[in-house]
């Protein structure tokens, strides 16, 4: 697999990338709507609608967190991610006072879903295109193993000696038809009889 994930204690640029896209769609989708709904776009009140979706947001990241031991950067984890900013974001507006109105709740999910979801395929894409790194030996998961010696055991068959028929053996290795019969004998092998001995 192209796509590494970054450990809980080693977090990268993958993960910076990852913090700062879900945050900036979060972002993006409360601005459109405070827009949408002719509400100023003032910073207390972009916070007032954007809060409850960044704890959504911080509690999906946190589920990813602790049962992958990894920061979800990866194409499934953003489903984890979306469903608890969706859901996350919709509890805590309800328990405030805020709307939580059918087709905002759709649109939420769509555009939520289409956006957290969406720019991790595309990373997963452009990482599906890019040639696999070149890995030094013994790295990846798992127990690394040292390198497997071979006794050597020279030829105990004689192979070696043994050589094949040669260009100019006469009929490459096939016994010319004078001679069948002579090494048939010497070999004990009995023929079998032709149409034209009856």
């Amino acid at each position: 697999m192209r796509e590494r994930d970054e450990r809980l204690g080693s977090p990268g640029r993958r993960t910076a990338l990852a913090a700062g896209l879900d945050v900036l769609v979060v972002a993006v989708f409360t601005l459109i709507g405070r827009r949408t709904h002719a509400e100023p776009l003032d910073p207390a009140g972009w916070w007032d609608t954007a809060w409850p979706f960044l704890a959504g947001l911080a509690i999906g990241w946190s589920v990813v967190a602790l049962s992958s031991r990894a920061w979800p950067t990866r194409l499934w984890h953003g489903v984890t991610v979306w469903i608890a900013t969706v859901f996350g974001g919709m509890a805590l507006r309800d328990m405030v006072g805020q709307g939580t109105a059918l087709p905002f709740v759709v649109v939420a999910t769509i555009f939520l879903g289409v956006t957290l979801v969406g720019w991790r395929l595309l990373v997963w894409a452009v990482d599906r295109r890019r040639p696999e790194p070149a890995r030094p030996s013994g790295t990846g998961r798992g127990r690394v193993h040292p390198p497997m010696q071979h006794t050597e055991v020279g030829d105990p068959l004689g192979l070696e000696e043994l050589s094949g028929p040669r260009e100019a053996t006469p009929g490459r290795g096939v016994v010319p038809p004078a001679d069948r019969e002579r090494i048939a004998g010497e070999l004990g092998i009995r023929q079998p009889r032709s149409p034209e001995d009856s």
